[in-house]
């Protein structure tokens, strides 16, 4: 990532650099078997760059820190800066991933309180405590404490708020989804959910990818916080509140509407829960649809409507979804296509189409494409084409059968 250069910029980079090698290697010197090994670096800084990682990758580096400070001396602050950079090029994705070099690169005295912080399962959480910590900590975001000048959250307090949303993630995680702690620590997780996904679309914190900052991906917290809520229990309330906080949610750069409806579909694992699940979108969908009756009254047709057309075409995808797992092919087609709401008929047909697709379902591909021509629909060229090759598809296998 380009901004990891700006963001260690403010740190001594010797101090960066050693704390990167006690996370995961020895710097410029390695010893196995009890054999010292002599350098043998190369003549730029990209290739001891590239010449360490190897030989971490290798498994041959033993961590000295006492040399890593002693070779680190001999370079410059630039050349130190382009060294650093190198190596995190070099490291493999899943090795930034374990180590949290990310969480490192962009408050390295918050990364090292962390680390230094007892675990969980060492302590006793006190689950009171751990509420109130998290209530007061999502109104202070809201408020903007974590973002803008204020008396409540000390200007060097306010980086360090993605450590203290990753602690309560974590402790929340250690209370058992189906006890009555677990309820509570579930609500909390869909508070923190909610609060990273208003900070996608608000800047409450001063980042512009709030799930990625806090270690994670927003569809990865999603499923965590659905697949709690539903281990409680599989009842009406539940799914109800599994379904709103997916189509509610404002999505980050890396994450579509669609990626977030999957999540609720994945985790819809019977038949009866699917079929619950419907009911469910579908009075959820009228709830909206009385709302957004009463809005058009007092209010021009703007973001605030918009809003609502999105949540609203959400859950028709959702029972779309939920009805082709269920292989109940034509009553997804026919839901859509009536329940959609888009002016332009070329774009409906589209996302119609693209979804059939995600589900190989060639058949009715073509027939949908087929009746929106005899509408007088006119295709964009890309669904031309595919159509064009789905055609040629179909008469090489009539003629191999």
């Amino acid at each position: 990532m380009e901004k990891h250069p700006v963001a260690f910029q403010s740190y001594p980079l010797t101090w960066l650099l050693t704390v990167a090698g006690k996370s995961q290697f020895s710097v410029f010197s390695y010893r196995t078997s009890g054999r010292n090994h002599e350098e043998k670096w190369g003549n730029s800084i990209h290739e001891d760059a590239s010449e360490l990682l190897r030989a971490c990758s290798e498994g041959c580096l033993e961590m000295l820190v006492s040399e890593v400070r002693d070779v680190l001396k001999k370079y410059q602050e630039e050349d130190l800066r382009l060294l650093l950079v190198e190596m995190y090029k070099a490291m493999p994705k899943k090795l930034k991933e374990d180590k949290e070099i990310d969480m490192l690169l962009q408050d390295v005295h918050g990364y090292m309180s962390a680390r230094k912080a007892p675990k969980a399962q060492e302590r006793q959480i006190d689950l009171e405590s751990l509420k109130f910590r998290i209530d007061q900590f999502v109104e202070y975001a809201y408020n903007q404490y974590y973002y803008a000048p204020n008396s409540y959250v000390h200007k060097k307090d306010r980086p360090k708020w993605r450590f203290q949303v990753r602690a309560f993630i974590k402790d929340l995680q250690t209370f058992p989804a189906d006890s009555e702690e677990g309820k509570i620590a579930t609500d909390l997780l869909h508070k923190l959910y909610e609060m990273l996904s208003y900070a996608c679309g608000y800047y409450i914190f001063s980042t512009d990818s709030p799930f990625g900052s806090v270690g994670t991906k927003q569809v990865t917290l999603l499923d965590l916080a659905i697949s709690r809520k539903l281990a409680s229990g599989l009842s009406k309330e539940s799914l109800k509140s599994a379904i709103a906080l997916a189509i509610n949610s404002r999505v980050d750069r890396e994450t579509l509407d669609s990626c977030l409806i999957s999540v609720l579909v994945d985790n819809l694992k019977t038949p009866d829960a699917r079929e619950s699940a419907i009911e469910q979108c579908v009075e959820l969908k009228k709830e909206l649809e009385k709302a957004k009756t009463a809005s058009s009254k007092k209010r021009n047709r703007g973001y605030y409507q918009y809003e609502q057309e999105r949540k609203l075409n959400n859950l028709v995808e959702m029972v779309f979804r939920i009805q082709m797992d269920l292989r109940e092919y034509e009553k997804a087609i026919s839901y859509f296509k009536r329940s959609y709401i888009e002016q332009d008929q070329e774009v409906t047909l589209y996302v119609l189409l693209d979804l059939l697709g995600e589900y190989e379902v060639q058949d009715y591909w073509i027939r949908e494409y087929n009746e929106a021509m005899k509408r007088g629909v006119t295709p964009r060229e890309s669904l031309q084409r595919m159509y064009v090759a789905m055609q040629k598809e179909d008469k090489i296998r009539e003629y191999i059968f």
